[in-house]
């Protein structure tokens, strides 16, 4: 396993999740030793919670509960295994690293120059955080005009100030924040772009790291209000992460990020068979629904296998609003059904899908259908999705791209009693197949001027019209 899993240790009374659970040393290191056994090699120790609305942490405080257990810890480590500090106080870092800690994680990015001159002298790995504000205030009104630019630029800044100031570009990890002034829009536009962001701090030479473990960002999803509850959805995810170019991931539940992860390197024996629907009633319907198909088929352990021809509809249940476009899609995927389902919301909130009323007009719509013989019943996420058969804009296009489908019970769809969304017209598939052909052409050009264009795409019309 390439990824580097670090084991997340809240040594706090009023963390978000586990605050409270590990209030002495004896019980911290009965818990360090599990996550080192189910596959840590870098354990994360905190002693201030950053929870939004938290209040700061005095620096005694958070030494008397941060040192000693490092001090017990090292003292005891097995090959192969290091120690963070979770902190932003340069002075905790520096006794955090006196007791045998290897690396620094702050959340503040590294603004104070204490902590790049510690960083510099220490010869430590740090971990570059973005986030907008401080956790007293930082979830009241985060605002970004372009949240993948604004958090990308940022950490590439942090990082070359550190690199300027002597510390080994090797040694440095970028992490976007989730959870961190962002809301739950701005955590789903990164997500669906971590590839697009690794892809740049490689290019010069830094790490992602990326931390989604038990955040709200899952509970806002598929409506599991506990955070000890999202442990699995924590694994689904954070396997997709490393698979989308993620180095490093900050997690509570080890042994289930690890099992899935080896799970999904399995290959195509791990990979399940899911169905979508796709529609779309504002802007240019087919080319929306080409884009979120190109998306779809970019996301991490997964292909798009089969397309139905789009058909036009009457809305459904809604009906003061323009006829839809809509298409079903059958994919093969790695990834779990509760990452999939928030991969799909992520490409929904990237595309600007905004939901102004229930069941109203919308750029993008993807509903998950079914996936594999999977039953699953949460408050976000329903499957077999309920209202399959109640959709005639739905049955159509499955029954053209799978004419023996049938749900995880082992029984065709039978349509119900009301049927809304009735079909007024089927199109062509080639004006789907076409448009997606453009979007990929479209996106490869882009790709590379990005990461190498070597003429100014301004230089002359001619040039700029062949780069479009």
């Amino acid at each position: 396993m390439t990824t580097e899993i670090m084991g997340i240790v809240n040594l706090t009374p009023d963390s978000f999740s586990d605050g409270g659970m590990l209030d002495n040393p004896e019980r911290a290191a009965e818990y360090v030793q599990r996550l080192i056994d189910t596959g840590a090699t870098i354990i994360d120790i905190g002693g201030e919670s950053t929870r939004p609305g938290a209040a700061v942490v005095s620096l005694e405080e958070e030494l008397s509960r941060t040192i000693p257990v490092i001090q017990q810890l090292t003292a005891v480590l097995p090959k192969g295994v290091s120690v963070s500090i979770d902190t932003r106080k340069p002075a905790v870092a520096a006794s955090a690293l006196d007791a045998g800690a290897s690396m620094i994680n702050d959340i503040s990015g590294f603004c104070d120059p204490d902590m790049i001159e510690l960083a510099v002298r220490s010869g430590a790995h740090c971990i570059v955080m973005h986030m907008q504000g401080e956790p007293e205030n930082m979830q009241d009104e985060p605002f970004y005009v372009d949240v993948l630019q604004e958090v990308t630029d940022y950490l590439l800044q942090r990082a070359n100030q550190l690199v300027e100031a002597g510390v080994d570009a090797e040694k440095i990890y970028l992490d976007p924040g989730f959870g961190f002034g962002k809301t739950k829009t701005h955590n789903l536009e990164l997500l669906v772009n971590l590839n697009t962001m690794a892809r740049a701090f490689r290019k010069e030479g830094y790490k992602l790291a990326a931390g989604i473990s038990r955040k709200s960002l899952i509970g806002q999803v598929l409506g599991i209000e506990d955070p000890l509850a999202r442990d699995l959805a924590s694994a689904q995810l954070a396997t997709a992460m490393a698979a989308d170019g993620v180095s490093l991931l900050r997690v509570h539940d080890v042994a289930s990020t690890v099992a899935e992860i080896e799970r999904c390197h399995k290959g195509e024996s791990a990979h399940s068979e899911a169905y979508l629907a796709l529609g779309s009633n504002l802007g240019g319907p087919i080319a929306n629904i080409a884009t979120a198909l190109v998306y779809i088929d970019k996301l991490p352990l997964t292909r798009l296998k089969e397309v139905a021809s789009p058909v036009l509809s009457e809305p459904a249940y809604d009906l003061d609003q323009m006829d839809f476009t809509n298409t079903v899609c059958r994919i093969e995927t790695g990834l779990g059904p509760l990452a999939l389902f928030t991969y799909l919301q992520a490409i929904e909130a990237d595309m600007g899908r905004e939901k102004f009323r229930e069941n109203g007009p919308r750029v993008i719509d993807i509903d998950l259908l079914t996936f594999a013989s999977d039953s699953i019943d949460l408050p976000g996420l329903s499957l077999p999705h309920p209202r399959i058969t109640e959709r005639a804009f739905v049955l159509e296009p499955l029954a053209e791209i799978a004419p023996d489908f049938t749900l995880p019970d082992g029984q065709p769809p039978k349509a119900a009693d009301t049927i809304y969304g009735s079909v007024k017209a089927v199109m062509p598939l080639e004006l789907l197949t076409n448009e997606i052909a453009k979007k990929k052409q479209r996106d490869e050009r882009a790709t590379q001027f990005q990461e190498g264009y070597t003429k100014d795409p301004y230089d002359n019309w001619d040039d700029w019209n062949n780069w479009k």
